[in-house]
């Protein structure tokens, strides 16, 4: 049925394209590309510059450039620019631009043919025989090979053409004039200056068979066979020639994803010229607000592609074109600031200066203008916003064998004993030379204020200098030798590089509809019986590390359940890089760890003292660790307190046999109890004799690595998306106790962990500041299963499964000795012994439960049992133990039928 439906489509394709030839309307065409190799010889044979300068226009070279004052209009500042290189010209003033041909057309006022012919006469050439041309048609290819050498020559002049075709698309339509004025962009000198556009969807109709497939390469029509911008009106990103190389589309209509991007990674930089000219460039957030500030004639101006969206490209072409100086323009909400400090910092790094500014009227430069901002108010911002730059070292050091060689000024210090680990004291030997005078020799201990200060004084009244310049290289020479040592014990695991089998296995589980059966059904692989659900929130929790808001699990059962197994099998699927295991640990241990950041840590045990506690509630709601410790200035030997901030994103997992844990870290967990039952422990016994026949050993020497290869190149995939909700309005939850709001926000944080996982099986989508993907149905099903079915069935009774399952056997213990002695149920006594015996339940395991049991008043204690006994036990009545129903949270059907009602809803609005 599909591939007639696809035949009917192409075929009614064709007519229409018929008819509309018919009709006299026209198909797109790239004509005359062969007639370019005449152009292109008359070029290389031009210098662009001196024809310029034969015209009357004089040229000073800026760094790969030549600046001078635009011939076309009144330019008092210098803003034509020419890049004798590449032969080309552009003008930031009033957007003239082009070529020598373009060039002598406009100084001589002729055609084509006659500056042709005078470019000819003038480089004493004739013209060559050109044959005729065959119209260009893009091979079909993957959307992947768009950045492939081979294709972007025909893929950059098609995507020009596009652009050419929705540019003249724009004028035809009011709605999207309409709303580029209403953005305030108003000056259509920029609409043919950056080449604005409109997809208004007649692209389809006017295209040949061979562009509809070279046009599906480069993502303008999408799989399906729809316009990829429709709808849009389309900002084209273009290179030095003019050329689009990427497309920006913008909907103005109310679309739910209003941000469109080409496929594939972002290529080029908006207004790319500026940076050829200015040594100051401003870099804004979105092409929106770029645009906003060339309306306020800022003309210095280039975009990001969002708070993540500043690309390699972007520094390079900075480095490349001599610019000095960054404006970092981003918008002034929280993430923009956020993402404005973390870009200064790279800028930093590779030595640019930088300033950072925010709108003072709006959220971004958009709305700045439309609130009547102006271009002197925007200078007046940069001229006093403060200014950041990478500060040259006091010093150059160099490491020789053993010895350090410091070179200060004019002094240069030779260090010998620096010891590998030093904390207390750190003695060494140095040897002090300035030209023209003697060598100094002395040791002393660099952590030593005194010692400073008396070698300070001897090599000064040597050297004829000041002892404070002394002791200063000094202290510059501790704190290099603290950071390398530092360095030394922090160092952080390579990331391995994934083989193309290993990504494929990665790959395969990754887009798995029954993922999480494969994850479970792998576990089992690996020794682990039975306890699916177990199985799937373990190995959520552990893949959720990467999300800003991780899930954490407390498994609560008694000894030989399996707790430790659980989470050791988890632990293997994940690369060892990404798991921080700790089987015990001291009190302040956490702080000194490397790095806590997105990581999976495995406590062993989780009652600690209360320091420890402390820190797990920290990390689990703050995300950070924090202690105010005593630190010595090197400098004066001054004790000063400081606070010092750690970041900690982690997943936990821990695991305790003992019930009395903190109440305010049991909140923060999702707890669960391992399977305590005679008919797993058949279950477990039964998979430990199969362990070493042959078959079993066979699979574990074949299958495991292959299962632990998979599951460490699927982690290594994961990439850090945002997860948006829209289900979460649809669901309700049971409000009867007050720990059900931090397990409502759990439940959420668990979809939101399945959607992640799920991600290369669901659509990325994007917007200025972030990519993201959202949850759907399936999610929702799974959380639902594990949350509903499994760990809140226990939790919201709190206590744990085991005891209930104990409740229920005493009861069935009453029933039978009530019926021997005929009185009621909760009238008869037993004893542990009796439970032990009729059960066979561990004495320690009984005891404990019994005493929960106790404690929540569903036993009561009494004297004298069956057999004489001191003391004994009863039902407090013979009743089930009361459970929150959690009927109220929709099923996934429920909240499916919602999501259509909704979306009805939407529609009639």
């Amino acid at each position: 049925m599909r591939s007639c439906f696809g035949a009917w489509g192409r075929q009614a394709r064709g007519r229409a394209m018929s008819e509309d030839r018919l009709k006299g309307k026209k198909t797109l065409r790239v004509d005359d590309f062969l007639h370019e190799f005449e152009k292109d010889d008359i070029k290389a044979g031009v210098d662009i510059v001196e024809l310029f300068e034969e015209f009357g226009v004089k040229l000073t070279k800026k760094g790969k450039n030549h600046l001078g004052r635009c011939p076309w209009h009144d330019d008092k500042d210098p803003s034509l620019s020419v890049d004798g290189e590449k032969g080309l010209y552009n003008c930031f003033g009033c957007g003239e631009s082009g070529d020598v041909f373009s060039l002598v057309e406009k100084m001589k006022g002729c055609g084509f043919k006659e500056a042709l012919e005078f470019l000819r006469k003038r480089k004493g050439t004739v013209p060559p025989a050109v044959k005729p041309t065959k119209k260009i048609a893009a091979a079909p290819s993957a959307a992947a090979k768009r950045a492939d050498p081979k294709t972007v020559h025909k893929q950059i002049y098609t995507l020009t053409d596009i652009t050419e075709y929705y540019h003249k698309k724009l004028y035809e339509n009011k709605a999207a004039l309409s709303y580029l004025e209403g953005r305030g962009l108003t000056n259509k000198e920029l609409y043919v200056r950056f080449k604005l556009g409109y997809a208004d969807g007649s692209l389809l109709t006017v295209c040949t068979n061979g562009q509809w497939e070279a046009l599906k390469t480069l993502g303008i029509i999408r799989d399906k066979g729809g316009e990829h911008f429709h709808g849009c009106v389309t900002f084209p990103i273009l290179d030095e020639q003019e050329r689009a190389v990427s497309l920006y589309g913008r909907k103005t209509g109310k679309a739910k994803t209003a941000h469109l991007y080409l496929p594939g990674p972002h290529q080029g930089v908006f207004n790319r010229k500026a940076s050829r000219v200015y040594d100051e460039i401003i870099v804004t957030e979105s092409i929106i607000d770029a645009l906003s500030l060339v309306q306020l004639d800022l003309k210095n101006v280039q975009s990001s592609y969002g708070t993540q969206g500043f690309t390699e490209e972007h520094v390079k072409l900075l480095q490349d074109d001599l610019v000095k100086t960054v404006v970092i323009g981003f918008d002034s909400d929280e993430a923009g600031r956020a993402a404005a400090e973390k870009l200064k910092e790279k800028l930093v790094e590779h030595e640019f200066t930088v300033k950072t500014i925010a709108p003072p009227q709006g959220k971004d430069w958009n709305e700045y203008l439309l609130a009547g901002g102006t271009r002197e108010q925007v200078q007046t911002l940069i001229a006093a916003a403060e200014v950041t730059r990478k500060e040259k070292p006091p010093f150059t050091v160099e490491k020789q064998g053993n010895v350090y060689v410091f070179r200060m000024d004019d002094i240069t210090y030779r260090v010998i004993g620096v010891k590998e680990i030093f904390v207390q004291d750190l003695r060494v030997n140095i040897k002090a030379e300035k030209e023209g005078d003697e060598a100094f020799y002395d040791k002393l201990d660099l952590y030593s204020a005194r010692s400073r200060t008396a070698y300070g004084a001897n090599l000064a009244s040597l050297y004829g200098l000041e002892q404070k310049r002394v002791e200063r290289d000094l202290v510059n020479m501790l704190e290099h030798l603290e950071t390398e040592r530092d360095k030394a014990l922090h160092i952080e695991p390579e990331q391995k590089e994934l083989m193309p089998a290993e990504i494929e296995a990665g790959m395969r589980f990754l887009k798995n509809p029954y993922m999480f059966e494969e994850a479970a059904s792998d576990m089992s692989a690996l020794g682990y019986v039975g306890e699916e659900l177990n199985k799937k929130l373990i190995y959520l929790a552990a893949s959720s590390r990467l999300l800003d808001d991780p899930i954490s699990v407390l498994i609560l059962s008694q000894a030989a359940s399996g707790k430790s197994m659980l989470v050791e099998t988890v632990e293997k699927l994940l690369p060892k890089e990404e798991v921080i295991s700790l089987t015990s640990l001291s009190d302040q241990a956490l702080n000194y760890v490397p790095t806590l950041m997105h990581k999976f840590l495995v406590l062993g045990e989780a009652v600690h003292n209360e320091v420890i506690e402390h820190q797990i509630r920290e990390m689990l709601s703050r995300k950070e660790l924090s202690r105010l410790v005593t630190v010595k200035d090197v400098r004066t030997g001054v004790l000063e307190s400081t606070l010092k901030n750690t970041p900690a994103v982690v997943a936990a997992v821990m695991s305790t046999t003992r019930q009395n844990i903190n109440a305010e870290n049991l909140s923060r967990f999702f707890v669960i109890n391992t399977d305590e039952t005679r008919d797993h422990s058949r279950k477990i016994m039964a998979a430990q004799r199969e362990k070493d026949r042959l078959q079993r050993v066979l699979e574990r020497k074949n299958m495991v690595p292959l299962i632990l290869a998979k599951h460490h190149a699927a982690q290594r995939l994961l990439r850090k998306l945002v997860v948006i909700n829209e289900y979460a309005p649809l669901i309700d939850f049971p409000d009867v106790i007050l720990r059900v709001r931090r397990d409502h926000l759990r439940f959420l944080n668990l979809i939101k962990a399945v959607c992640f996982l799920r991600q290369y099986q669901k659509e990325v989508k994007h917007t200025d500041a972030f990519d993201y993907i959202e949850c759907d149905t399936m999610d929702y099903r799974t959380a639902y299963e594990i949350m509903v079915k499994g760990v809140l069935a226990s939790t919201l009774l709190e206590l744990p499964k085991s005891a209930v399952e104990l409740y229920e056997a005493l009861r069935v213990i009453a029933g039978k000795l009530a019926g021997q002695k005929n009185v009621k149920v909760n009238e008869v006594s037993f004893t542990q012994r009796e439970v032990r015996e009729d059960t066979g339940y561990g004495q320690s395991w009984i005891r404990e439960h019994m005493r929960k049991l106790l404690e929540y008043e569903y036993l009561l204690l009494t004297k004298g049992g069956s057999r004489g006994s001191r003391w004994a036990y009863r039902l407090k009545a013979d009743e089930e133990i009361n459970r929150v129903n959690l009927s109220m949270i929709p099923t996934p059907e429920e909240i499916e039928e919602k999501r259509r009602i909704q979306s009805e809803h939407s529609e009639q609005k």
